[in-house]
């Protein structure tokens, strides 16, 4: 996988997000486009740019929201355990919301398109797979996990 199929796995995810994508058929697109995100993040290579860039616009977190909702209609509220790795059969649960999910993966995607298009591709590669590890990647991992569960009906 080179830059240009990273940043067309980016662009696939927001096809199934918002797309003209058939209802019966979204959630399953949606499977692909996490798991081409996965990838992509697992082999995005870059040197790091020291250009000093302006803020990524971002759209606002309710606009988004609204789109999701409508797209997903089926999607909504899961359990999440608070501990992983530590607490093992003795953690906690919260609650997860695979619309947030959804929505907090699309506005950085949209900062890293931002910066692909507004920056560099190494600037851009930077955020990709740095706000994997302090944001995104949380939120994808949870929500391949409940579309998998949804799925097959645990």
């Amino acid at each position: 996988m080179n830059r240009a199929e990273i940043k067309s796995s980016i662009e696939f995810f927001f096809e199934a997000i918002e797309g003209p994508i058939p209802e019966d058929t979204r959630e399953a697109r949606l499977q692909i486009a996490l798991d081409r995100l996965a990838l992509s993040v697992s082999i995005a290579d870059y040197t790091f740019d020291e250009g000093k860039y302006p803020e990524a616009p971002r759209r606002e977190y309710n606009v988004v929201r609204d789109i999701v909702s409508v797209n997903f209609p089926d999607c909504g509220y899961y359990n999440v355990p608070l501990e992983i790795s530590e607490k093992i059969g003795e953690s906690s649960l919260a609650v997860g919301d695979a619309i947030d999910d959804i929505c907090d993966i699309a506005r950085d995607m949209e900062e890293v398109l931002w910066c692909w298009e507004n920056t560099s591709v190494d600037n851009a590669l930077w955020h990709f797979r740095e706000s994997f590890g302090s944001h995104w990647g949380k939120h994808l991992r949870d929500l391949q996990l409940y579309l998998y569960a949804k799925e097959h009906g645990w």
